[in-house]
């Protein structure tokens, strides 16, 4: 088991397949797209983690994957009871580092506009922003 800062990634905590463990028909078309990406990324879903208290309490799940442009933040998540608490900071770091160790020179991440608590930590962390992008819909 790995302590990093105030949380623990138990090595029980890797995910080997993001879909195990969901009913069939319980993830909506978002979480399936979601889903998809990162299977389709070439990096290994050994590397998803996720995060507890100390006292057990699921905090949160990280994703570092390599997209086809490079190393990349893919998914932070924290559970619902637990957010307005610090924990996506926490789970970028780890993230971060995850990717930084081996040797990646840059990391991308990406978060909606609108999902500030997210971009005040990507800042935090020192990810500055290079880039941004508009997703459009027909109409």
């Amino acid at each position: 088991m790995g302590t990093v800062g105030r949380l623990l990634w138990p090595s029980s905590g890797r995910i080997g397949d993001g879909r195990s463990g969901v009913a069939e028909g319980g993830l909506d078309r978002a979480a399936q797209e979601e889903l998809d990406f990162f299977n389709w990324c070439p990096s290994p879903r050994e590397w998803w983690q996720l995060a507890h208290t100390p006292d057990g309490e699921p905090v949160g799940i990280h994703i570092p994957a390599h997209n086809p442009s490079g190393p990349c933040v893919g998914f932070i998540g924290v559970v619902p009871d637990q957010r307005g608490r610090g924990y996506a900071y926490d789970l970028l770091a780890e993230c971060t580092h995850h990717l930084a160790e081996p040797g990646a020179e840059f990391i991308a991440g990406a978060t909606d506009q609108q999902n500030f608590p997210m971009a005040a930590n990507f800042a935090r962390a020192g990810h500055p922003v290079v880039q941004e992008r508009v997703h459009f819909l027909p109409a």
